[in-house]
């Protein structure tokens, strides 16, 4: 039986400052330090001094007395033995699953704290083709909802005078509505195979079986010759009777 009460928790060869295998005189020499150091009449009124020293005290007793020192060496050495070991960092833990007959044992890794406290720097493969594939689309919806509200902003432009209808009839524009908007696209202007086709093109989308259509038409196939054969006398004659049916000239 132990002839003095320890606390198998308690590691008094720590305490005291030496090794399990210190010798009588050793542990003597460690408890006198101690002393000089906590002792109640060197630290008045310090309780954590206070109750330090009584610690000393329980220590030097034990490790002191042959029986109660082996007892309490047995009882530290279990504890020891089944203390788990702590994880270092950068390793991981093993750990295995109680074993039960019949079934396979079963173990599962568990990362250290350090090596869970550090974070996965960049993106995995899934992100980054889904970047890849969704900024593009994103980019052009914001450039068309860019483009729609410049559009919903804008004035609505008048109607050019070539659209004007024939009085009674609400389907068909009129040819002198149709011979002012020609005049506007050659007056002043010198003769070009281009602005000729444009104005033919017109014409011909504009008119109807009426006289001054006829004569529309014509004078945007003389349009046509002029600009081609490069006919200035030509041209301007063409263009003031476009004027003249437009009812500007």
């Amino acid at each position: 039986m132990a002839r003095v009460p320890f606390d198998p928790a308690t590691d008094y060869y720590k305490l005291l400052g030496v090794g399990p295998a210190a010798t009588s005189e050793e542990i003597q020499a460690a408890y006198r330090k101690q002393a000089k150091a906590y002792h109640p009449d060197l630290n008045a009124g310090d309780a954590a001094a206070a109750e330090h020293m009584a610690r000393v005290n329980a220590a030097k007793s034990v490790l002191l007395d042959r029986d109660t020192r082996a007892i309490y060496d047995q009882s530290r050495g279990l504890r020891v033995a089944y203390s788990p070991p702590v994880a270092q960092s950068g390793y991981v833990t093993v750990r295995y699953a109680p074993y039960q007959a019949g079934q396979r044992p079963r173990h599962r890794v568990v990362s250290s704290a350090a090596t869970r406290s550090i974070p996965r720097a960049g993106f995995d493969r899934g992100t980054g083709v889904f970047l890849l594939v969704a900024l593009p689309l994103i980019a052009a919806l914001v450039v068309y909802v860019f483009q729609a509200m410049q559009l919903s902003v804008q004035p609505l432009p008048m109607a050019s005078p070539d659209v004007q209808l024939a009085p009674g009839n609400f389907n068909r524009p009129t040819a002198r509505g149709a011979a002012d908007g020609v005049f506007q696209m050659v007056h002043a202007q010198p003769p070009s195979r281009e602005l000729a086709t444009r104005a033919n093109n017109f014409i011909l989308a504009r008119t109807d079986s009426t006289p001054e259509s006829e004569l529309l038409r014509a004078d945007g196939r003389r349009l046509l010759r002029s600009a081609t054969s490069g006919d200035t006398e030509a041209w301007d004659a063409a263009v003031a009777d476009v004027c003249a049916l437009a009812g500007r000239c």
